[in-house]
């Protein structure tokens, strides 16, 4: 977000938190700094400027008029909330008043922000203008008063009952705007929104340059969005690195969005089993973003024939699900205090190797953020992901929770049991999805039929029966009988030391 310096009216230029196209703005700021103090109003634009929340400001003295300033209307329509900072002025002004009426009547939520006053104080306001009003002789100009007051008054009313948050004269400021801030989040439902990270935005000849142009040779994968292109990258402390560059499609019809969640989420959450992020691109429409390359390449390559040497043993293989997993757990639990990640495309092509095996989660484009300190963490979605591995509850309701990541985890530890992927397009019967087919032979105790032949004589019975167990717990069609991720990465460590 930007704030730009101290003028009439000032605004963010980026988009909204969380999607919501049909709001320009997070937050519509009214306040009326002559008794605010320009200190207390500075601090809290840089708080919510910091935060990269989205705002309409205006920062404006009282003026001696009645009516509302051009574009105040606009703005508070094109904002999804209001904050109202209410000082012992704020009601002196028929300006601030109006617009207090208005802002209520738009039925956004409004947050309210008591000043070194009580919400008591608007009653003393309102019982001034009456008295105004009563000593009027001019029967015209009291008529006209007394709607106005009755329509202030309904808004006085209504404001003073709002669940908002009172700065007295014994309270730190830092400290208020602090917790005002993550008064917003939870009210709004948002998350943080952290900034662009500059430091690692790179010019596009270097992009071009390490790719050889983009060259086919240098393509190694196509994605959801995109192509991957290797690439040999030097810029300022990165010297020929090994990297993989993934190239938005600018002609196709999706990917800005799924561009931009990708590059908050990795340069901000770093974790050993998450992809290396370690830049981005966006200039004159080139959007590229630069990951650490991971030798091995992605696990569904193995899965696609496991009947070619060369591939990850069986041990290997459960190391792999362990990694995974636990990158599900910081995701889940561990990112920040208040909020969780939900990855929502979780498949054997989205988990990259390296050169010992180790497992990176990639691919986070339609990753969604959630709130943490509920039980149960919902965030109503268009269902994505991809067939074979995404929840059935997820898909039928539009409703997901971390449960469906876990689902789609499940699935693939049946297809690292199984030697094959999620979809076999080779069937035209109950074997084509392995999230049927695996929780059938589990329940008629037929895994053995379906285990792969390569790593079958390598895996332990005790194994077989941990890891076979908790991936069908994943699968269970009630998410409520699922597993946290926290136990399955708990059962999987079991099973390697049962393995070793």
């Amino acid at each position: 977000m930007v704030i730009l310096n101290h003028t009439k009216q000032r605004s963010s230029s980026s988009s909204p938190i969380h999607g919501h196209n049909k709001y320009k703005y997070d937050v519509f700021l009214s306040f009326c700094s002559k008794d605010t103090g320009r200190s207390f109003t500075d601090h809290l634009c840089n708080a919510i400027k910091h935060a990269n929340i989205t705002t309409f400001f205006d920062d404006d003295l009282i003026e001696t008029g009645v009516y509302l300033k051009p574009g105040w209307e606009s703005a508070i329509k094109a904002s999804r909330a209001s904050v109202v900072v209410l000082s012992e002025n704020y009601a002196d002004s028929q300006w601030c008043l109006n617009g207090l009426a208005l802002i209520l009547k738009q039925h956004l939520t409004v947050i309210p922000i008591f000043y070194h006053v009580k919400p008591s104080f608007l009653e003393d306001a309102m019982a001034r203008y009456r008295r105004v009003m009563e000593a009027m002789t001019n029967e015209d100009k009291r008529s006209q008063l007394a709607e106005k007051i009755d329509r202030w008054n309904k808004a006085c009313t209504q404001v003073s009952t709002l669940k908002g948050m009172q700065l007295g004269f014994d309270r730190r400021e830092t400290k208020f705007i602090q917790d005002f801030v993550k008064h917003i989040y939870h009210r709004l439902r948002i998350s943080a929104r952290t900034p662009l990270p500059l430091d690692r935005r790179f010019h596009r000849e270097a992009i071009k340059s390490c790719t050889q142009n983009f060259s086919e040779t240098n393509f190694i994968a196509k994605g959801g969005y995109g192509r991957v292109y290797k690439g040999i990258f030097t810029w300022a402390n990165h010297v020929n690195q090994l990297v993989a560059v993934k190239r938005l499609d600018v002609t196709g019809l999706q990917g800005n969005k799924e561009f931009h969640i990708e590059l908050t989420i990795l340069s901000q959450y770093q974790h050993k089993n998450i992809v290396r992020f370690i830049g981005f691109c966006d200039e004159n429409k080139e959007m590229t973003l630069v990951y650490g390359y991971e030798s091995n390449g992605s696990l569904d390559k193995y899965l696609r024939n496991t009947a070619k040497s060369g591939g990850p043993s069986w041990p290997q293989l459960l190391k792999i699900c362990i990694d995974v997993a636990s990158a599900l757990d910081y995701l889940h639990n561990h990112v920040a205090e208040k909020h969780r990640i939900i990855h929502r495309d979780i498949k054997s092509a989205n988990i990259l190797l390296d050169e010992n095996w180790n497992a990176k989660l990639a691919d986070f484009g339609l990753a969604r953020i959630g709130l943490a300190n509920q039980q149960n963490t919902m965030v109503i979605t268009n269902p994505a992901g991809t067939h074979g591995y995404c929840d059935p509850q997820y898909e039928k309701t539009g409703f997901l929770t971390k449960e469906s990541d876990v689902y789609s985890f499940g699935v693939v530890l049946f297809e690292v049991l199984c030697g094959r992927l999620a979809c076999a397009l080779n069937y035209h019967d109950e074997q084509r999805f392995l999230h049927h087919l695996a929780p059938t032979c589990y329940k008629k105790r037929e895994l053995d039929k379906i285990i792969d032949p390569r790593i079958k004589k390598d895996i332990k019975p005790r194994v077989l029966s941990k890891f076979s167990a908790i991936a069908y717990r994943c699968l269970h069609e009630t998410r409520e009988e699922r597993p946290t991720i926290a136990e399955v990465v708990f059962q999987l460590k079991k099973a390697m030391k049962m393995q070793v």
